[in-house]
């Protein structure tokens, strides 16, 4: 990902009840047992991101969660039951002896039924296709070593897990033309990796089954890998292209392989955007952030909180950098996230800021009302765009929204510099979207779907499903929603004023 993902401490804490006697607390008694609470979060300003779950569950581990814990030879598996942590085996828990005792502890405690994780060594499955599956990959370690004279009072024992493994994800940057109008799709992913974290170098490699997770009608594919050093030779990707050309013949597949293992490190997460031909794949774009310790993921995206979008633009202005990227906003952020955000844009410069956010889907009504820095913006998720969204932005030059169906009353309205405008397939459109601008200098890139825009009353509109808006009369006049502009192109098809 193009950002830094990070959570605080992921913490499991070992409750002690108190012991009346010193030979009490060698006795191997439900007076001196280690009873374990484990909780995720901590200072994070991430949620724990399991994409099935709700905001509550995401928060929390799983039922049947296991974790294994060893000090002084005995190691014991505690699982998640109801709202607490209890031994696997009932009776079987650890204790403290009076000892220095030093904790070791990993999570998960399998990655998959024929494996079995430790301190020292933990694995990866080869099969990763669901949540569940991904989850039990996430392998963690921490180690805590308590001196005798210093067991807290409160019998508290805190353990701060790190993440031992790397986080791959491919998605698609476009189709090469040979598969125009084949309706392509990258349907499935497996990532080449080593098993065992850490893996050496005898150890062989491995086709791991990814993750796919449908993304604003594109599938993205997450793995978690061993890290290691990069390998020339070795096959990292395997994809499986569909396409159809929509005329009755069967669906057909193609695979292609990308040779060329990457160095990757632990706790690191990597974006791979590959650019798919008939007989060929390649790696464009690389992004590389921080997947620090504690971020458990289970098989998707953490959601960028409000907070950590300002703390992204706040770093990214005092670098000097005016190309900005917010990855992962919920698809419903409201109108406070977007106030947020234009609030730690306006200490710069009219017209300066590039900014590029994925996850939301819908742009609230005023969500980036006067804010004048901005240049240019791109919204590759977003499907509608509500009332005023950018009005009286007077920086702003280019609006990049490929997926827009929909637009409310003012959307762009008094924004005197714009220039490029490109929308997706536009059903309903609300009231004087481009009042006050001057549409006779703007390009417009619209959907080869698009139909023609009819009026529905007053001033909105609404699609004409029975007619295409390509080459159509309004294409070839240049109009759009009753403005003219520069020039519209829709699918293949460009046309431009010449009254300019």
């Amino acid at each position: 990902m193009k950002i830094t993902r990070y959570m605080g401490a992921f913490a499991v804490i070992a409750m002690l009840a108190a012991c009346s006697t010193d030979d009490e607390l060698g006795a191997n008694t439900a007076a001196n047992e280690v009873k374990i609470a484990a909780t995720v979060g901590g200072n994070s300003i991430f949620t724990r991101s399991n994409p099935m779950g709700s905001a509550t569950e995401q928060e929390n581990f799983n039922e049947n969660d296991a974790i294994s814990v060893t000090t002084e030879g005995k190691t014991v598996i505690y699982k998640k039951t109801g709202e607490v942590w209890a031994p696997a085996n009932a009776g079987d828990y650890l204790v403290w002896t009076g000892n220095a005792q030093a904790f070791e502890a990993c999570y998960p405690e399998k990655a998959d039924e024929s494996t079995t994780n430790s301190f020292s060594v933990g694995y990866v499955s080869a099969d990763q296709s669901t949540v569940d599956k991904i989850e039990k990959s996430d392998y963690m370690i921490s180690r805590e070593a308590i001196e005798k004279a210093y067991i807290p009072s409160d019998r508290q024992l805190t353990l701060n897990f790190e993440r031992q493994t790397a986080r791959v994800i491919v998605k698609v940057s476009g189709f090469g033309d040979e598969f125009k109008d084949l309706n392509p799709t990258l349907s499935a992913v497996e990532v080449y990796s080593k098993l065992k974290v850490p893996a050496g170098e005898s150890d062989s490699y491995a086709a791991i089954k990814t993750y796919k997770k449908e993304e604003s009608g594109n599938n993205v594919f997450y793995a978690l890998v061993s890290p290691g050093a990069a390998n020339s030779t070795e096959k990292f990707l395997k994809l499986t292209v569909t396409y159809n050309d929509g005329e009755g013949k069967a669906t057909q597949t193609t695979k292609l392989d990308v040779t060329g293992i990457p160095a990757l490190d632990k706790a690191m997460s990597y974006t791979y955007d590959v650019k798919i031909g008939k007989d060929k794949a390649t790696i464009g774009n690389v992004s590389v952030t921080d997947w620090g310790p504690g971020d458990d993921i289970t098989g998707g995206d953490a959601v960028t909180t409000t907070e950590n979008a300002v703390l992204i633009i706040k770093n990214a202005l005092a670098a000097g950098n005016k190309n900005i990227v917010i990855n992962n906003l919920a698809a419903n952020a409201d109108k406070s996230v977007f106030d947020a955000i234009s609030e730690a844009l306006k200490s710069a410069s009219e017209g300066s800021i590039d900014l590029i956010v994925y996850g939301v889907e819908t742009l609230p009504s005023s969500a980036f009302l006067n804010c004048k820095p901005l240049k240019s913006i791109y919204l590759q998720d977003v499907k509608s765009i509500e009332s005023v969204a950018f009005q009286d932005c007077n920086g702003l030059k280019t609006i990049y929204a490929p997926r827009v169906s929909s637009i409310s009353d003012f959307a762009f309205a008094d924004c005197p510099q714009l220039k490029s405008v490109t929308l997706g397939n536009i059903s309903a459109a609300g009231i004087r979207i481009f009042d006050n601008v001057s549409t006779e200098f703007v390009d417009l890139t619209l959907s080869k779907d698009q139909k023609v825009m009819t009026k529905k009353d007053i001033e909105a509109w609404q699609s004409d499903e029975s007619e295409n808006y390509i080459n159509s009369e309004d294409h070839r006049s240049v109009q759009f929603l009753g403005k003219r502009f520069l020039s519209i192109k829709c699918g293949s098809r460009t046309y431009k004023s010449t009254n300019i």
